[in-house]
């Protein structure tokens, strides 16, 4: 089975916020413990312990635990977390993105809806061309909408989305984990915050470095929605 590991950055209800995203990446269920071994390696390198929750905005900004830390370790901690994911894509790693500008309207349900279908036709296509396990699950961050999320999955899948798409290929509704217990969702929140970064502040320096690992056939991007 895939698993789609999600989170959010950027808040809707924010009047000095541009853009919201929603992101993540899918991986085979068997690569979920070679990735937490992966990122315990990096925050062992770096901070000498591994229970330290990676957490992209008070990493960068020095919050909390992370004022006492060197900046120069921070960035480090965050770009050998994304160059490990730029290293292993397509095998291990294929990132989905959905970034909408606080203009619109129901922008939560544009990125839930976006995310959702582009996963399950990245499920459809490895069915169809590659004869492969076309069952998929998401996963995602606790958040205050895990009860929408739940709802909008359970309405895509047995009426269809506002395209008349149903998400044949999704095992169950969506799932939620503490991030604090998931190296794999705080992957998710450092592909969110990448995002994030490079489009509400023009900041590329972590974008950069996985830009090309969305999901994708014959130069077709089909893992990245944008909507200005």
């Amino acid at each position: 089975m895939h698993l789609l590991y999600a989170d959010d950055s950027g808040v809707v209800s924010d009047p000095n916020t541009k853009y919201s995203v929603l992101a993540g990446f899918a991986t085979f269920e068997s690569q979920t413990y070679w990735i937490q071994k992966a990122i315990d390696s990096i925050m062992e390198k770096h901070l000498g312990r591994t229970d330290i929750e990676l957490h992209a905005s008070p990493i960068r900004s020095g919050k909390g635990f992370w004022r006492s830390i060197p900046k120069a370790t921070r960035e480090s901690i965050l770009t050998d977390c994304l160059s490990y994911i730029k290293a292993n894509y397509p095998r291990q790693f294929i990132l989905f993105g959905a970034i909408v500008n606080n203009k619109h309207e129901c922008v939560s349900e544009e990125l839930f809806s976006q995310l959702t279908s582009r996963f399950d036709k990245f499920l459809k296509r490895k069915f169809i061309k590659h004869n492969e396990s076309a069952r998929g699950l998401c996963i995602f961050d606790k958040t205050k909408m895990e009860n929408q999320y739940q709802n909008w999955s359970r309405i895509y899948q047995t009426l269809g989305n506002r395209w008349n798409e149903k998400l044949n290929n999704f095992a169950e509704v969506p799932l939620f984990l503490d991030s604090s217990i998931s190296r794999s969702i705080q992957l998710a929140d450092l592909i969110a915050f990448s995002l994030y970064r490079n489009f509400e502040h023009s900041d590329d320096t972590y974008y950069s470095i996985i830009k090309d690992c969305f999901d994708k056939e014959k130069n077709q991007i089909h893992g990245l929605y944008i909507a200005e």
